[in-house]
């Protein structure tokens, strides 16, 4: 099993959740408004540092990852490297 951390513009939260949802990924945690600071700057939810990211978790199978990689990247392409989108595959043991 594999862990999918997504990072994405909040501008960009629905995109994300229609690529899961049409590869049937059989569940994830949603963290809306994440405040914090990376590539594409500061984003605190303020006047001073607009916008905000949203943070996706999944546990999927290790056959899964390429497929939604592949679509998670199309989607940085179209948005511009300014919006900000990182994913992250780690391994995934089940404990309890």
């Amino acid at each position: 099993m594999k862990l999918l951390m997504i990072l994405v513009d909040s501008n960009h939260e629905e995109d994300v959740e229609r690529i899961l949802e049409e590869h049937e990924v059989p569940g994830y945690t949603e963290l809306p408004n994440v405040f914090g600071k990376g590539q594409t700057g500061r984003k605190e939810g303020s006047r001073a540092f607009p916008g905000s990211s949203t943070l996706f978790f999944t546990v999927i199978q290790e056959g899964m990852c390429e497929t939604l990689c592949k679509e998670l990247e199309e989607l940085d392409e179209q948005a511009g490297k300014e919006e900000g989108l990182r994913a992250y595959i780690m391994d995934a043991t089940e404990v309890v």
